[in-house]
């Protein structure tokens, strides 16, 4: 195995495109005899002599032209490399890695597009998706941050409650349920319930406060298309409060007036504990818990 340092490789580098010994020491702020001597060592580790040298003419030997364009590569590689990560770090840029609950997908992507309007060195990804998969990316550490509602208890998590998140039941604006001054569970039960998927946080949500168990075999795996749902008469919906604005405003769809609702939870903020979190993330972060996005 050939062994080598970066100090010899740019040293190296340095003597072949300049051409001389003088030049990279200046270049590299060294001395000369320290140069010679990285040069040396570089060949003896290689076995092979890398440098022709007559008078002050200084040229690379045939193996030394291969390590030459070797050395170009790595090094442009290094820089890259460093670069990269000064921009990570740069309080102002970076890359954002982030994956949200489909709840919270509306906010967030205001949130998102305001931040990065006072931030525009920064880039981002943005992945919206239920919340198995994004406690599988808790587990595992592979984003930055987790948007979403009641975290799991059972993982290591710094979590930070930012803002209410109501949960409430929605009618088709014909529904028979509207004209009660108050909806009962039992009144409910006998509609036709639709619901986020099992291990949906609104689904535990309303399970654990109502105590229902639903009796349809209606689940959708989106707000959207519930809401759809119920503005084609399918039948009752519970949703966010924050993603129905729009069409409670216009009347396509009705909040009904229950026992137990609204429920109010909270959005929460969310990343492992293990991880430090870059500034551009740390920024964010902040940003969402100061709820900056509705100023």
């Amino acid at each position: 195995m050939i062994n080598y340092t970066l100090k010899q490789l740019y040293s190296f580098e340095s003597v072949v495109r300049l051409q001389s010994f003088t030049k990279a020491s200046k270049e590299l702020y060294i001395t000369q005899p320290a140069v010679y001597m990285q040069i040396k060592q570089l060949s003896q580790n290689i076995g092979s002599d890398l440098i022709n040298t007559q008078g002050k003419t200084v040229t690379a030997t045939f193996i030394g032209k291969r390590l030459y364009q070797s050395c170009i590569e790595i090094i442009s590689m290094l820089e890259q490399t460093q670069s990269d990560i000064e921009q990570i770090l740069d309080p102002e840029s970076g890359h954002l890695q982030i994956a949200v609950a489909t709840t919270t997908n509306s906010f967030v992507s205001r949130a998102l597009a305001k931040f990065k309007k006072e931030n525009p060195k920064m880039s981002f990804h943005l992945e919206v998706t239920n919340r198995q998969l994004l406690l599988e990316k808790l587990k595992h550490n592979n984003l930055d941050l987790v948007i979403m509602g009641e975290p799991p208890t059972d993982m290591n998590l710094k979590m930070q409650p930012f803002m209410e998140n109501p949960l409430i039941v929605i009618a088709h604006p014909e529904s028979p349920l509207l004209k009660n001054k108050k909806n009962t569970i039992k009144d409910l039960i006998n509609e036709t319930l639709i619901t986020r998927e099992k291990g949906s946080g609104t689904r535990m949500t309303i399970e654990k406060v109502t105590g229902m168990q639903f009796n349809s075999d209606v689940e959708i795996n989106s707000n959207e298309a519930i809401i759809e749902a119920v503005q084609a008469g399918l039948g009752i919906g519970f949703v966010s409060k924050h993603t129905v604005k729009l069409e409670l405003q216009t009347g396509v769809i009705k909040q009904l007036n229950t026992q137990h609702f609204p429920v109010t939870r909270y959005w929460y903020v969310v990343h492992n504990e293990k991880n430090k979190l870059s500034p551009i993330a740390e920024r964010f972060k902040n940003f969402i818990i100061n709820k900056s996005f509705f100023l």
